[in-house]
C-alpha cells in the first residue's frame, strides 16, 4: 500500500473503491481487522474564494505544515497525495475554490485527533459545520421521500456543557468506528445530556422523528446522519463537524454526496456573506455633498426559553475569558450587566473581526467585510449541540433553515 504507483485521480479513486469494497466484505463476515479502518473524508473550509490563491502544491504544503506530511500532486491539478514516515496517509481533494476534503483509511481515533489539531492550530482552516438543522434538511430533502424502504441511522446528542465552566474542550466521547465508550474522563459530573442512536427504515423514522423532536427538542441536535448508498447496501455517515465515514463498498458514490453537499453549503455561506457583511461606502450626491451608505444585516440567534443565568455566564467565561470550546472566538467581554454582554472580538478562523451582543434570550452577531460566513455555520452547529437545541437563527429577516432549504432544493 505504501508503494502504490498512482498516476491519476482516477487510479486513486479505483484504489479507494477497491479498499471500500474489501472493508464491506469484512464487515459482512464480522471480521473487520483492527487496523483496517473505514475510509473517512474530512471536509475543510479555507476562506472566501481562498483569497484568489491557487491550490498548488506549495499552498497545500503550507496548509498542512503542522503535521509535516509530504505532499505530491497526482495527475492534473487539484488532487494530491499525502505521505508520512509510515507511508501513504491519504489524499487531498480540492472540491471548490474554498473547500477541500482529506480522504484517509487510517484508524479513526488517531486521524480525528490529527485533523482536529491541524484545524485548531491553523487560522487558515475550519471544519464544514453541518448543524442539526442542516442534517435534518438533508434528511428531508435527500432521504425521507425517496428511500422509504432503506435503513437510515441518526445519532442525536445535546450536552449542557456550559453549565459546567470546568469543561475543557469539545472532543468526541467515543470512537466513531468501534462505538466503544472512552474512559479517559472518569470524574462523575452531573449535567444535562441527551444521546440517542437510531437505525430503522426510513418510513418508520419519518413517523416518529417529528413527535420525538416536539416532545424533547434536544433531539433536534443531530450529531450524525447516515445517508443510504445509491442502489447498494450501506451508507455514508455525515458528522456535524464535516467528517464522512464510508460504510459502503463504493467510494465514488459517497464522494458524490460529499461534493453535492459541499456545493450547496458553499452557496449558503456565500449568501450569508453577501447579506451580512457590514461596510460603509461614500456616496457622492448630485449637489456635491457626500453621504454614507451602510450595507449589511445582523445575524440573530433566538432561544425559545431564556438560558439559565449559570449557563449564559458559563458560555461567556469558557468561550471568551478562558478561550475554550468549539466556537473559536476570542475577545474581551464587556459586561453591561449580569444578563447583557458585548464582545468586540476576533474569529480565530482567518483572524477577522466579529461583534456580538449576548443575552440569555438570544445572541446577535455582526460580520464586518471579509469575516468568513462559515463562522455562522459554526455558531449554529455548536449552539444547537451545547446551548439551545431549538435555537432559531435569522440572517436579517430570513431564517437560516429556509436559506439552507432553498440552496439544497433549488441551488439559488
Amino acid at each position: 500500500m505504501n508503494h502504490l504507483n498512482l498516476t491519476s485521480q482516477e487510479a486513486a479513486f479505483d484504489f479507494l473503491d477497491s479498499y471500500a469494497s474489501a472493508r464491506k466484505e469484512e464487515i459482512d463476515r464480522r471480521k473487520l481487522s483492527k487496523d483496517s479502518g473505514f475510509i473517512k473524508s474530512y471536509s475543510l473550509e479555507t476562506s472566501p474564494t481562498n483569497g484568489g490563491v491557487a491550490f498548488d502544491q506549495s499552498y497545500i504544503e503550507r496548509l498542512v505544515d503542522d503535521v509535516r506530511w509530504r505532499i505530491s500532486p497526482i495527475g492534473q491539478q487539484n488532487f494530491f497525495r499525502a505521505d508520512d514516515s509510515e507511508g501513504l496517509v491519504g489524499f487531498i481533494d480540492i472540491l471548490s475554490e474554498r473547500h477541500l476534503a482529506f480522504h484517509t483509511f487510517r484508524e479513526a481515533r488517531r486521524m480525528d485527533q490529527v485533523i482536529c489539531n491541524l484545524v485548531n492550530r491553523s487560522s487558515r482552516l475550519d471544519f464544514l459545520w453541518l448543524s442539526g438543522n442542516y442534517l435534518n434538511l438533508l434528511w428531508e430533502g435527500l432521504i425521507r421521500e425517496y428511500m422509504p424502504q432503506r435503513f437510515v441511522t441518526f445519532k442525536f446528542e445535546h450536552q449542557g456543557r456550559f453549565e459546567d465552566v470546568e469543561w475543557d474542550g469539545v472532543g468526541d466521547d467515543e470512537s466513531e468506528e468501534t462505538g466503544e465508550e472512552s474512559d479517559e474522563d472518569t470524574e462523575i459530573r452531573e449535567r444535562r445530556a441527551s444521546t440517542l442512536k437510531v437505525t430503522a427504515r426510513v418510513n418508520k423514522v419519518s413517523r416518529f422523528l417529528p413527535q420525538l423532536q416536539s416532545v424533547l427538542p434536544d433531539f433536534k441536535a443531530i450529531k450524525m446522519l447516515r445517508i443510504p448508498a445509491t442502489e447498494m447496501p450501506g451508507g455514508y455517515e455525515f458528522w456535524d463537524w464535516g467528517k464522512v465515514t464510508y460504510r459502503s463498498p463504493n467510494f465514488r458514490d459517497g464522494r458524490g454526496y460529499l461534493r453535492e453537499i459541499t456545493q450547496s453549503y458553499q452557496k449558503v455561506t456565500e449568501f450569508i456573506e453577501q447579506q451580512t457583511w457590514f461596510q460603509a461606502e461614500k456616496i457622492h450626491l448630485h449637489d456635491g455633498t457626500e453621504t454614507l451608505n451602510l450595507t449589511g444585516t445582523p445575524i440573530t440567534f433566538r432561544f425559545p426559553e431564556p438560558l439559565a443565568l449559570g449557563t449564559f455566564q458559563g458560555f461567556v467565561e469558557a468561550t471568551f475569558e478562558r478561550g475554550k470550546g468549539p466556537f473559536r472566538l476570542w475577545g474581551n467581554p464587556l459586561r453591561l450587566s449580569d444578563r447583557k454582554v458585548h464582545v468586540y472580538g476576533l474569529d480565530l478562523h482567518l483572524w477577522q473581526r466579529i461583534f456580538l451582543e449576548l443575552t440569555p434570550s438570544g445572541f446577535t452577531a455582526i460580520l464586518p467585510k471579509h469575516t468568513c460566513g462559515n463562522t455562522i455555520h459554526r455558531l449554529v452547529s455548536n449552539i444547537q449541540r451545547f446551548i439551545s437545541p431549538d435555537v432559531e437563527t435569522y440572517v436579517g429577516e430570513k431564517s437560516y433553515q429556509n436559506i439552507v432549504k432553498e440552496m439544497l432544493l433549488y441551488g439559488t
